[in-house]
């Protein structure tokens, strides 16, 4: 599913304000993503910045072996990682289009993906007609490619072409195997005229890639009403014109889409994603139209039961855990706390079921967060705290174990604890998720009333926003980093707080 800084979990819960926490998720794989510290590519000798990597200056281009040795196998395909001038480079040298697969270590669905279908047989014949890469969005050395490619939810896929790095399909969130294929199939026609609907929807994802909103949600309606009634991309191309409406801010006609077409988009996590984001749109409308947003919301709860009991639905477990998350805020939202809870119960025992079969620690770590998440929900958050350790242990150079495993802790009432592994987060986080992890430790800090700790966190949270690179930025939870530590330093001198900016 779509995620701002996580997946649809995130958005929901903002949404319908039910939710205990703030939701972070995605998904991820496993061959292909290793420790991140081997994640930091640099520069092959004899290039300099602005040249494509693993052609040397003043030399004649590299054959397609040796500007392609470094992509790496995992499952039926090869990739590079970290690399995007390396992969395009590699591209170019075969001619073929370059798959980017935009994820971060936090996101579940971009280790669900990764683990699921990346590693499906039938994807084998697309090693030789793209190059692929992963790009971890956390890291600085992929800020120039974030430049080019936008992203607002995670993961995020693009197919480039490797001659100009024309966008020519994108696909936002979890996509199942048959979707992932279309999404390659529509990228591999490039520039050459294929159904009205498809030219379209290039359109629109090009202008969505500029942050065009507008002009996305013309040529997104425009596709969808020159598509034939079997249009495999209708249910991803509804939720892209969903997202481009929530973000032009017109929330009427968003929450209109909602209830016109949640019926149109298909058994897969498509479904949820589209109802994540025509509901967030209903949230906005929710004290003018009441009545409205909870017949929406109603219907939107028998969708995702209905998805959910399909017998038919492409659904990866981690799919199925965030319908199930997100059916459960509806019910709490709708009054009905004894179907919530029994959502929860089934989406517990889904997820661990899930964790103890994953083949690798770092496949069972897709998983950390939406337990952690639902555990602490179900109040039993101490139950997981073993299984928590043990991940963090296994896997000694990622952040996301000790951190999911800080904020359990945390809800569980053991705030003394959490701080000693979030202080391990901290240590081996970058880029923008250090400053969430950052704000985690001021949290816990100000519950233990060490208010010299919180500043330090909340100080070093400004400074780590104010550290990264344009592409990366986020102004506003900058502003409010520098707020929150301008209110903790005027409570501390005595002083009154300044009023919050708006």
């Amino acid at each position: 599913m779509w995620y701002h800084d996580g997946m649809r979990n995130l958005a929901l819960a903002a949404v319908l304000a039910t939710q205990l926490c703030t939701l972070a998720a995605c998904r991820r794989s496993e061959p292909p993503m290793r420790n991140p510290e081997r994640f930091a590519a640099t520069p092959p000798e004899g290039t300099t910045e602005g040249t494509t990597a693993g052609t040397p200056v003043g030399k004649d281009k590299p054959t397609a072996d040796q500007a392609c040795n470094k992509a790496e196998p995992a499952g039926p395909l090869r990739w590079f990682h970290d690399d995007y001038d390396g992969a395009l480079a590699c591209a170019r040298a075969r001619k073929v289009p370059l798959v980017v697969d935009l994820w971060a270590p936090w996101c579940h669905t971009c280790l669900s993906m990764q683990t699921t279908v990346f590693q499906e047989p039938e994807l084998a014949p697309m090693a030789e007609r793209f190059v692929f890469v992963a790009l971890d969005t956390d890291r600085e050395i992929n800020a120039r490619a974030l430049g080019k490619l936008s992203i607002g939810a995670w993961p995020t896929f693009y197919v480039l072409a490797s001659t100009d790095e024309a966008v020519q399909s994108r696909f936002v969130g979890a996509a199942s195997k048959a979707q992932f294929l279309d999404f390659l199939a529509h990228g591999s026609r490039g520039a050459a005229p294929g159904s009205p609907a498809d030219d379209l929807l290039r359109q629109g994802e090009r202008a969505a890639t500029i942050k065009d909103h507008a002009a996305a949600v013309t040529s997104y309606r425009a596709a969808l009403a020159a598509a034939k009634a079997d249009w495999s991309r209708r249910p991803d191309a509804l939720v892209s014109l969903a997202g481009a409406l929530r973000k032009t801010g017109d929330l009427a006609a968003c929450l209109t889409l909602g209830e016109s077409s949640l019926e149109d988009t298909g058994q897969t996590a498509s479904a949820t994603d589209f109802l994540v984001n025509t509901l967030d749109c209903a949230a906005g409308l929710a004290e003018t139209e009441r009545a409205r947003v909870t017949a929406f919301r109603d219907k939107a709860a028998a969708r995702l039961a209905s998805l959910l009991d399909h017998p038919a639905a492409q659904l990866s477990v981690d799919d199925r855990s965030d319908a199930m998350m997100n059916l459960r805020t509806l019910q709490d939202a709708l009054g009905r706390k004894d179907a919530a809870r029994a959502t929860a119960t089934r989406q517990r025992a889904l997820l661990d079921e899930a964790a103890a079969k994953a083949a690798t620690p770092l496949a069972a770590m897709t998983y950390n967060w939406p337990r952690a998440e639902v555990t602490v929900y179900l109040g039993k958050g101490a139950e997981l705290v073993a299984d928590l350790e043990k991940s963090a242990a296994a896997l000694p150079q990622e952040y996301d174990p000790p951190y999911r495993l800080a904020w359990t802790l945390w809800k569980s009432g053991r705030p003394e604890q959490a701080a000693a592994w979030c202080d391990k987060a901290v240590a081996r986080a970058y880029g923008p998720r250090k400053a969430r992890v950052l704000g985690l430790a001021a949290d816990l800090a100000a519950e233990r009333k060490d208010l010299e700790a919180e500043r330090k966190a909340r100080a070093a949270m400004v400074a780590t926003y104010e550290s990264l690179p344009p592409e990366q930025a986020a102004p506003e939870a900058l502003a409010k980093a520098k707020e929150a530590l301008a209110a903790l330093e005027a409570r501390a001198a005595g002083k009154p707080a300044a009023p919050a900016a708006k």
